[in-house]
């Protein structure tokens, strides 16, 4: 499932942002390639503090670091004024609140923690669909954290 939501991010993400990104045509190859570069580095990032530190510590360890530097890709390429910083923090928060409210839809549509819900379906079914809410609430949260960020970038 991470390795699906990772090749839809590195594939389309960079075209999904194009519009708020205010890029010109002649760029626009140039925004993709370095958005696919920043997700991959963020996703490498990510990847290797969540395995070393497999557990809530090393997701928001490897978040923070991965968005940092997926950050500084995107800066670097589109050239914005907001310094590192705040610019991770406006992706880092909206990240954050999709990759929890995923986990916690995931959770729950498998009839696990305060609010189980219980789904009147085979498991494989059950677990297909509780994947894919989290894939939809984190993409939602990334989404609207980077579309938020190159908003802000244009007005500056």
């Amino acid at each position: 499932m991470y390795a699906a939501c990772a090749v839809v991010f590195l594939g389309f993400g960079g075209l999904a942002m194009l519009p708020e990104s205010n890029i010109q045509a002649g760029s626009r190859l140039r925004f993709c390639l370095s958005f696919a570069g920043g997700f991959l580095l963020y996703a490498v990032i990510w990847s290797v503090a969540w395995f070393s530190l497999p557990n809530t510590f090393g997701e928001v360890i490897g978040s923070f670091f991965g968005l940092l530097a997926f950050t500084a890709v995107l800066r670097t390429t589109l050239k914005f004024p907001q310094p590192l910083m705040t610019a991770t923090a406006v992706i880092f928060l909206w990240h954050t609140l999709g990759y929890y409210t995923g986990g916690f839809a995931y959770m729950s549509l498998q009839n696990k923690g305060p609010l189980g819900i219980m789904l009147n379906a085979e498991p494989s079914t059950v677990r297909l669909v509780a994947r894919l809410s989290w894939g939809l609430f984190y993409g939602l949260g990334l989404g609207t954290g980077i579309s938020r960020l190159l908003h802000l970038s244009r007005q500056s």
